[in-house]
């Protein structure tokens, strides 16, 4: 049960908070040359739908924190529970209320609309705290971008990242749509 839980949680970052992410990086770069009102409905279409996938996260994360402390051992519950308030807690809680707290921000029309805290919120989804960390100290490490590969037998191309990026970007466009759909059908099933 806890698999499901951290693969939920999983997909909830991948594949909807970096495309959102993405998504809104593209918007706000598209936005300066056209000047349509179906763009600005779809953003605000995906933002509240990225509000309502941060109430999922918030919900599948505690429910997680509940069921990983009632399986435990008690040696393995104390340690997460060190973990969770002790002398490093900021590193448990820091990630997760960030994007719960980014997400339910966007809620607000004020800041929604503000440019640069989209872009500073889209920079924080798509780049977790973790992998801010990662690219900080792989600077440091004298690394040559000849050896920046993944594994040994899988190579890196611009040509692949594009491509995955534009089918996050598609995948997500079409949850949104989804996700329109729906509340436009509760929407008119409660005007009746």
């Amino acid at each position: 049960m806890i698999e499901e839980i951290f693969f939920t949680l999983q997909v909830i970052q991948i594949d909807f908070f970096i495309s959102f992410g993405l998504f809104t990086i593209l918007y706000l770069f598209f936005s300066i040359f056209i000047k349509n009102s179906i763009i600005k409905k779809i953003d605000e279409e995906s933002s509240q739908f990225i509000s309502f996938i941060g109430i999922i996260y918030l919900i599948v994360w505690i429910t997680g924190i509940f069921i990983q402390l009632n399986i435990l051992n008690e040696e393995d519950k104390t340690s997460l529970l060190n973990r969770m308030f002790g002398k490093y807690w900021f590193g448990y809680w820091v990630q997760p209320l960030l994007w719960i707290s980014i997400t339910q921000l966007l809620r607000i029309k004020a800041i929604r609309k503000n440019i640069i805290l989209r872009i500073l919120f889209s920079i924080l989804l798509i780049l977790s705290i973790e992998r801010i960390i990662i690219i900080i100290t792989s600077f440091h490490r004298d690394y040559l971008p000849s050896s920046w590969t993944i594994y040994s037998d899988f190579q890196l191309y611009p040509s692949n990242i594009m491509l995955s990026l534009l089918l996050k970007i598609i995948l997500f466009l079409t949850f949104v749509g989804i996700f329109h759909l729906i509340n436009k059908k509760i929407k008119s099933f409660k005007n009746k």
